[in-house]
């Protein structure tokens, strides 16, 4: 180290310098001299700087300073009082780096956290629920009970029997964060980090002196209950919000919101929902979509509904009943509507006396114009095939048919169906029953 002398010269002040000023000058020292605003010449600027940061070290400590104006050099002795790795007592690395990049005493890059909770709201609680189709058309009330954190009454939230038996952390001085410098070759690195003892909080409660309620947390936990109102409509992604029903958290000036997420189901029975409409499936019979439809179903309110219909229906096609689907989530009164989707259920065979009839009743088909003249073409030039269904296909076609059939039809109405060409020669028709008025389908 260098002489007596030498120590105040590398700060640049006098003997009597005063603790503040010679602060100043080390900080106007340091900045001047430190290896990463000396590129091109990094090896004297950290050697510099490391005189300096010694110089420093021995000068601001009241016993050292003392001891090196009478005696001089103090050669072999440890710096053992700082905080971060070999700082003097009493001397504040965060008030000196914030001054130096601006930041008005804070730590860089931080910024004053705690004056920044103070005006915020502590974290939202989140809570997910799951609704049904039904929920959602009729709207429904659902409770949701859960815990809460509070301000613990019995110490105010301080989390200590008393307000004199909290302490200022000795680890970090009451700044809730800790310098720490590593010397890595010839650079020096610094990290700024949260203080473990006091969790960052800069206080510290002694050994039984925490509150006998809350045990020093600071916060108890209660048991909340509230009503959860999902408005009729309400679309997949929504969310209700309760105020100040989150939990408290002693750093934050106020209670954050309770925020319920409503997961809605986009299919109940027979319904299907898009945006503001429902689609609903139905399978009919030939015979039903040649001559007059007429069929039940529960909407999702419980009302049930007559369909009737007396035209062709084709395979395929879709029709729509007006206001008869979901409730518009911003006006109730107002509602989207129910569209039907007609399967046509074909006959998985067909013996050839009633097929007479039906050429008898169902026009021929009409020629084309690209249709081959048979007149014309040679009966050696025509080669005959007869259709066969695919392996293991025609158990299946007549499973599925009977299967579907049975499928669509209500279950208060459900009954076995009969062979539905039958009503051909009898001239009834299937599924005719007399159950309130009607409600005609618009075709789309």
């Amino acid at each position: 180290m260098a002489s007596k002398q030498d120590l105040y010269e590398l700060l640049g002040v006098q003997k009597n310098v005063s603790e503040d000023d010679l602060r100043r000058a080390y900080k106007k020292a340091a900045l001047k001299y430190h290896p990463d605003r000396n590129p091109n010449n990094k090896e004297e600027a950290n050697t510099k700087f490391q005189e300096i940061n010694k110089a420093f070290q021995t000068l601001s400590d009241p016993d050292k300073r003392k001891r090196y104006d009478q005696f001089g050099v103090i050669d072999g002795e440890n710096n053992e009082s700082g905080v971060g790795g070999g700082m003097p007592a009493g001397f504040n690395p965060f008030e000196m780096f914030g001054n130096m990049f601006g930041g008005g005493g804070g730590i860089p890059g931080f910024g004053n956290q705690q004056d920044m909770r103070r005006n915020a709201k502590s974290p939202d609680k989140k809570i997910t629920i799951n609704v049904s189709l039904i929920d959602v058309y009729k709207g429904k009330v659902i409770p949701i009970d859960f815990n809460k954190l509070i301000c613990c009454d019995n110490c105010n939230g301080c989390g200590a029997n008393s307000q004199d038996s909290i302490k200022s952390c000795p680890l970090c001085n009451g700044k809730g964060k800790i310098v720490k410098m590593m010397q890595m070759g010839p650079m020096i690195q610094q990290s700024i980090q949260n203080c473990g003892n006091c969790a960052g909080t800069g206080k510290v409660i002694p050994p039984g002196s925490n509150c006998s309620k809350c045990n020093g947390k600071k916060a108890i936990s209660v048991k909340r209950h509230v009503d959860c109102y999902i408005r009729p409509g309400t679309v997949q992604g929504s969310n209700i919000t309760f105020k100040n029903e989150s939990d408290w958290v002693s750093d934050f000036g106020d209670v954050g919101d309770l925020v319920v997420f409503v997961n809605c189901k986009n299919e109940e029975g027979i319904f299907r929902r898009e945006a503001d409409n429902l689609i609903m499936k139905k399978s009919i019979t030939l015979l039903e979509s040649l001559t007059k439809t007429e069929f039940y179903f529960k909407h999702l309110d419980d009302r049930v509904i007559k369909i009737i219909h007396e035209e062709i229906i084709k395979p395929n096609q879709k029709m729509q009943i007006k206001g008869e689907g979901m409730p518009n989530l911003q006006d109730n009164l107002q509602k989207g509507d129910l569209i039907v989707y007609f399967d046509v259920i074909f006959p998985s065979n067909l013996d050839k006396e009633r097929a007479k009839y039906l050429v008898k009743i169902l026009p021929l088909p009409k020629k084309q114009i690209w249709d081959i003249q048979l007149e014309k073409t040679p009966a050696e030039d025509i080669t005959n095939y007869t259709l066969e269904l695919c392996k293991d296909d025609v158990s299946f076609n007549q499973k599925q048919n009977r299967q579907n059939y049975k499928n669509n039809q209500s279950e208060e109405f459900d009954e076995e169906p009969e062979d539905v060409f039958a009503h051909f020669n009898k001239g009834g028709m299937p599924g005719m029953s007399n159950m309130g008025g009607p409600v005609e389908c618009a075709t789309q």
